[in-house]
């Protein structure tokens, strides 16, 4: 995705917008902007192989549960939390106002093509509750995509599927 686009989930209002691709940097990392609205959850706990995700809070909270425990840790304006490679994570939005956050990731992983298939799919009125693709097929190729992998489901099924 290029520098500056913005791609939208139109049922839930939520957006990602790449501010830095890993076009720009042969792949050293991604950043980008994301808009949750009050309310949001997050994605299935899970983690990933290949890079860190760096999430900083720009306005409102966010909510990040991490490890097997989800230990809970809302993050405010300026503050920052990275999910280390193989850290179990997962974050929302549980407030009653919008968070706006970027997330790095380093080096640039699948995350945002996953969420371009993601909100394409919900758009087209195809999302679980959860908004991720109700259709075990796509949905297990956001996961792939995204590179990341749940707990309790044997790695290597994970990684053939």
């Amino acid at each position: 995705m290029r520098k500056g686009h913005t791609i939208r989930d139109n049922r839930t209002g939520e957006s990602l917008t790449m501010l830095v691709s890993e076009e720009d940097n042969g792949g050293a990392l991604q950043l980008y902007r994301v808009h949750l609205p009050p309310h949001r959850p997050g994605p299935p706990l899970h983690y990933h192989l290949a890079f860190a995700e760096t999430f900083t809070v720009l306005e409102g909270t966010l909510d990040m549960y991490l490890d097997r425990e989800r230990r809970h840790i809302q993050l405010l304006p300026g503050e920052s939390v990275t999910a280390q490679i193989y850290q179990l994570h997962t974050f929302a939005n549980d407030a009653d106002v919008p968070c706006t956050m970027t997330v790095e990731t380093r080096p640039a992983g699948g995350v945002v093509q996953a969420f371009q298939i993601a909100y394409g799919v919900a758009n087209d009125g195809g999302a679980a509750k959860d908004g991720l693709p109700r259709n075990r097929l796509i949905r297990l190729r956001f996961i792939g995509i995204s590179q990341g992998f749940l707990p309790g489901v044997p790695f290597m099924l994970q990684r053939t599927v």
